[in-house]
């Protein structure tokens, strides 16, 4: 079921930055401010109607464990499923998903929901980079809104990838929740000031911004890699279960608006 405008208690703790706080679900996600919706999909369509606003990757993938197919992404029941097969294809051993919107965006407030496959080894994510950028260009980047491994942890990283990479990665865990069993909101205000990170409304990291300022698609992707956790046949036919993704900027009125 979709959560628009419906009050959730989550009886959750979790540590960051050795900080024990309890979350809760809040009625509206968004952060102070006036915001427009500029996207959204809900995945109510059909499985074909994917296909309009998202892009997505059909070949190996040489830096993971997995080679991603647009067969494994799939709409029901307005869930999307990112799908984990234990298959060889593309020259790997198993299969999963990635894809991107068609359309671009530049900052503005970028929030998903989600469960994560119920598995170890497994990279659950939600994140922007740039694309149609040459290898070392400037302005190449990519923020990790949430690459989350099960069953409790949040990974949220910026890289640089003009030039001599870097990266700048901080992580937290989610005490006593299974991230599998239950959808959770995942969410990044973007603009030209600063990077700040939310999870189910609460804000759980500041960072400046001094690389991330040209256009980036919205990225939904399940990976399978060694330092998520043990690799093993548990992983085999679990999913990624997204329920909404939103993309919300600035109102024009603001006196912050986006460049």
């Amino acid at each position: 079921m979709k959560a628009r405008h419906t009050i959730t208690l989550l009886a959750v703790v979790f540590l960051f930055v050795g900080v024990v706080i309890r979350a809760e679900e809040p009625e509206s996600m968004l952060p102070t401010g006036k915001w427009k919706l500029v996207f959204q999909d809900e995945f109510t369509g059909t499985n074909k109607a994917l296909d309009k606003a998202w892009e997505f990757q059909n070949g190996p993938s040489g830096h993971i464990l997995c080679s991603r197919w647009r067969e494994n992404a799939i709409t029901s029941d307005g869930i999307l499923k990112l799908n984990a097969k234990k298959e060889k294809r593309g020259g790997q051993e198993w299969t999963a998903a990635s894809m991107w919107t068609k359309q671009k965006f530049k900052y503005g407030y970028f929030e998903c929901r989600y469960k994560y496959a119920k598995a170890k080894g497994t990279n659950n994510s939600f994140w922007l980079m740039t694309r149609d950028i040459p290898k070392d260009a400037a302005g190449r980047f990519e923020i990790d809104i949430n690459e989350g491994h099960y069953p409790g942890r949040i990974n949220m990283n910026i890289h640089n990838w003009s030039g001599e990479h870097w990266a700048k990665s901080k992580h937290m865990t989610v005490e006593g929740a299974n991230l599998a069993d239950a959808f959770h909101t995942y969410g990044l205000e973007w603009n030209k000031d600063e990077l700040n990170w939310y999870f189910d409304g609460k804000e759980i990291r500041r960072e400046k911004n001094t690389i991330c300022h040209g256009e980036s698609p919205v990225w939904l992707s399940l990976a399978i890699i060694k330092w998520a956790g043990p690799v093993t046949d548990a992983i085999d036919r679990t999913s990624m279960d997204v329920d909404y993704v939103r993309v919300y900027q600035r109102d024009v009125s603001e006196h912050n608006k986006p460049d």
